[in-house]
């Protein structure tokens, strides 16, 4: 081999045979040949997409994005959770009947004093007209408010550990409309299960720096030990194609929210209200940045929301650099495109598949009291959750049952194996 590569010819070619080792995780089901005689053809035709057009449905629908590394929960209201590999982004908790755990956008009327948000979620207000569009790789909103029309799209990056949600602002009115657009997030970067049980002392250790002039924010956590290395996170925030006012920045949630107050009405939204700019080891560390647009009759604005980590605060500073470029920001929108459709290859899944697993998802990340056994036979039982430690079953993380009274049903296994995947 070393003879071989060391000819002159070869050598001139030898870069067309480097190809880039793909990060994403390769799924190959040993037992899909077995069964694939029973697998009955599937009809993707209106099965390529699920469309909510209300927030209020009995268990929030959700939509699971992920690059292998870096994962983001969203449902059809607007709520969910960000995580990188075991850690925590953003704060989340289950909770089916509020759903008010996330990563938002506010948006807010100077002139009028009108406050909503991109999603439902956080402010609740009832929009004119309102749509969540679940599709392979991506999740979209679209609604609208005294006449302003906003379109959000989320996506997450193959080849970088970000999500981009991208927001499309247009003013359907005939006078000139001035909006303020504020992100808001609550940090973790801890694990959720030490985040649920000491979240306020998780808190203790989380700093946070504000970049200039680029319109960022970067948050890490104290090293509790020598050979601790914590991953750095950053939010940026840029406004395509528009002179926007300088931005305004929030690191404190205190502050933000205000004593007595919820995320549907935080203080920073009141009237004239400014973000302080607070910086450093704060008590209950947040992400907010805030920009004030100017549109024109029929005039349109995209803003861009960056979040992401990296393994460094050099790390974290490249990323913040290349995605103020627009292409590649447009970039990210085609390879989560692509990539979706390489891991439905990967998986030998249909896109009528993967919508029925995102059907599933939803009873399994929110407890779903329709699919539990009756109070009766719940009643009955004498054991608690050691008892399936016997059985390799440790009880930490939800379980799926599934029962097939007759062998023709045994493509449900199938299907149930391919979901877990």
């Amino acid at each position: 081999q070393r003879r071989f590569e060391a000819v002159p010819l070869f050598q001139a070619t030898a870069l067309l045979l480097q190809e880039r080792v793909p990060k994403t995780i390769a799924f190959h089901s040993h037992a899909t040949g077995q069964i694939n005689d029973t697998r009955a053809a599937p009809d993707d035709q209106g099965a390529s997409l699920r469309v909510f057009d209300s927030p209020a449905t009995p268990v929030p629908e959700v939509q699971l994005l992920s690059n292998g590394r870096y994962h983001v929960m969203v449902t059809n209201a607007g709520g969910g959770y960000s995580r990188w590999k075991d850690l925590a982004v953003t704060r989340w908790r289950e909770d089916a009947t509020r759903d008010h755990w996330g990563v938002f956008c506010y948006l807010r009327d100077v002139a009028a004093g009108d406050i909503w948000s991109t999603a439902y979620q956080p402010t609740l207000r009832q929009p004119d007209s309102y749509e969540a569009i679940f599709s392979e790789g991506r999740v979209e909103f679209r609604r609208r408010d005294h006449e302003i029309e906003t379109y959000t799209e989320i996506v997450v990056s193959p080849e970088d550990d970000i999500e981009l949600r991208r927001v499309r602002l247009s003013n359907h009115s005939r006078s000139r409309r001035v909006l303020e657009i504020t992100s808001y997030a609550e940090v973790v970067l801890a694990s959720p299960a030490a985040d649920a049980l000491h979240p306020a002392f998780g808190n203790l250790f989380a700093q946070t720096e504000l970049l200039h002039p680029q319109p960022a924010i970067l948050c890490t956590r104290r090293p509790r030990s020598r050979d601790e290395q914590p991953p750095w996170l950053f939010h940026l925030m840029v406004a395509r194609g528009v002179n926007s006012a300088a931005a305004g920045f929030e690191t404190d949630r205190m502050r933000f929210i205000g004593r007595c107050r919820t995320t549907a009405s935080p203080r920073a939204l009141d009237q004239d209200a400014a973000l302080s700019g607070s910086a450093g080891s704060v008590l209950d560390p947040i992400v907010a940045i805030r920009h004030r647009l100017v549109l024109e009759p029929d005039q349109s604005v995209t803003v861009d929301l960056v979040f992401g980590v990296g393994d460094s605060r050099e790390a974290a500073l490249h990323l913040v650099a290349k995605y103020q470029d627009q292409r590649l920001a447009d970039r990210v929108f085609d390879l989560a495109w692509t990539h979706s459709q390489v891991v439905l290859r990967q998986l030998d899944a249909s896109q009528a598949d993967i919508q029925l697993y995102g059907r599933l998802a939803g009873s399994i990340l929110y407890t779903n009291a329709s699919l539990r056994a009756e109070a009766s036979i719940v009643g009955q039982n004498r054991r608690g959750q050691s008892g399936l430690w016997g059985y390799a079953v440790s009880g930490d993380v939800p379980i799926v049952l599934l029962r097939i009274g007759d062998a023709a049903n045994i493509e449900l296994a199938r299907q149930l194996v391919q979901a877990h995947a």
